[in-house]
């Protein structure tokens, strides 16, 4: 982070808690209100306890925020939680204050001082230097992949480019792949997961992997679901808008159902819940995705029948890189 926006974020913080402190001081000779991040705050006689609790919530973070960065320290989002169990009561309390003063200050948590529990993980052709440490990892070396942490990193371009980017919905696909020898097969691969809904972290590395190896396809798979199809729809509003067509969905489409059950991959659920036919429906609707996306998930609404990933390699008749990937992959490249 540069001084600049040190700088920056000390001084609006310290702006804000002078303007508190002026306020307070004409108490009780006058009823001063004061507004923070468009919150507007008034005393007088008939304050009521939550007003007062939402006031120390936000005078709590702003102070945690200037010590984490005025001493580049850094805690993640429940350390923050946990430190005032009692005044906050539950984490959406403070983390709801954390991405308002995100959005006040145009930041990201990162910069606030603020990393989530690592959660992703990457494998293969790729290097990236951490930029508080210095400490360099090659992922290349790693047999069961590397943890994304979410912290300031740099990628580091070598003479080997990246072939394609292969983006894997679930770990165990991700270990299957790296036990089944993917990356050996296609050694200019990198390979990455995000353990379900990716974090903040797994996607700020995709992104910038994509703006380091800006040529490089970018694939993702994902169970046939409509959730992991709401995954996908993460990875790619990650990226700027006219950015957003290098991400490829590359499955499992819902188109393929009828196909795959002919391979004898009998695991196909039926769709019976009923929130999960209104998230189709709504989905159906969006006009935010790509209509050939809208056109698959409305093969859920005919089937009505879903299937994971592991289904194609379980029963161990097929292989998800012979038998699934290669294909797909050898189209798109």
């Amino acid at each position: 982070m540069s001084d600049n926006i040190r700088l920056k974020i000390l001084n609006t913080i310290e702006h804000l808690c002078t303007l508190c402190v002026e306020q307070m001081y004409r108490l009780p000779s006058s009823h001063p209100s004061l507004t923070i991040n468009d919150q507007h705050y008034q005393w007088n006689d008939k304050i009521d306890g939550k007003a007062r609790r939402d006031f120390t919530q936000f005078i709590y973070v702003l102070s945690t925020v200037h010590r984490l960065v005025r001493t580049q320290t850094r805690m993640n989002m429940r350390e923050l939680f946990y430190t005032q169990v009692n005044l906050f009561r539950h984490q959406r309390v403070s983390d709801s204050i954390v991405e308002q003063l995100v959005r006040h200050l145009c930041v990201d948590r990162r910069q606030l001082g603020f990393v989530t529990t690592a959660k992703g993980f990457c494998a293969g052709n790729v290097q990236f230097r951490n930029l508080h440490s210095q400490e360099l990892t090659d992922c290349t070396q790693l047999s069961h992949g590397q943890l994304i942490v979410d912290d300031d990193i740099e990628i580091i371009e070598t003479e080997h480019l990246v072939t394609f980017i292969l983006v894997v919905e679930k770990d165990t696909v991700f270990q299957h792949l790296l036990n089944d020898g993917f990356l050996t097969r296609y050694r200019g691969a990198c390979l990455i997961t995000g353990r379900g809904q990716p974090d903040h972290a797994t996607r700020s590395f995709l992104l910038q992997l994509s703006q380091t190896y800006h040529d490089t396809p970018i694939y993702i798979l994902t169970d046939c679901d409509i959730f992991g199809v709401l995954i996908a729809c993460t990875y790619r509003m990650a990226f700027a808008e006219h950015h957003r067509n290098r991400l490829r969905w590359l499955g499992v489409w819902p188109e393929e159902l009828l196909s795959l059950s002919s391979l004898h991959i009998s695991q196909m659920l039926p769709i019976t819940d009923e929130r999960e036919h209104r998230m189709i429906e709504r989905f159906i609707e969006r006009t935010d995705v790509h209509q050939e996306w809208r056109r698959q998930v409305s093969f859920f609404v005919q089937h009505k029948r879903k299937m994971e990933i592991e289904a194609i390699y379980e029963n161990g008749t097929k292989s998800l890189i012979d038998d699934y990937l290669h294909g797909k992959l050898m189209g798109h490249r």
